[in-house]
């Protein structure tokens, strides 16, 4: 009998606990602009004033840190910091998909101090 009572007691418990979620509490990220950088043949991104320009190609990444926002033109482009590292000064794009293409690094325009651990993944010298 008591184990029938405590079942009955978890089950309620689970049934307002679940009913009680909100679907809603999704957080909106902010639209990252995207800019065509003809003269370079790049693609820029551009946060707060800041312009990131491609660095290279990481594959699906450790280094991915807290999502920023959504790349603008594409809708499961995510932005993110790079762990340990300042986000005005490096960021990672990817896309959210099943079999994703990797994760791209990228270098805020002005910065010419590479650590260590981020020269490995340098491709691009803009």
């Amino acid at each position: 009998m008591k184990t029938k009572s405590l079942l009955l007691i978890i089950g309620i418990v689970l049934i307002v606990s679940l009913s009680s979620c909100d679907s809603n509490t999704q957080i909106e990220y902010p639209t990252i602009p995207v800019s065509e950088n003809t003269e370079l043949g790049c693609v820029e991104l551009i946060i707060d004033g800041i312009t990131f320009r491609p660095f290279g190609t990481i594959g699906h990444s450790r280094l991915r840190g807290e999502q920023i926002g959504i790349r603008e033109d594409a809708d499961n482009g995510i932005i993110c910091k790079v762990k340990g590292y300042e986000a005005t000064e490096w960021l990672i794009d990817y896309l959210d998909v099943f079999m994703g293409g990797g994760d791209t690094l990228y270098k805020a325009v002005g910065i010419t101090e590479i650590p260590a651990d981020l020269e490995q993944y340098q491709m691009y010298d803009f």
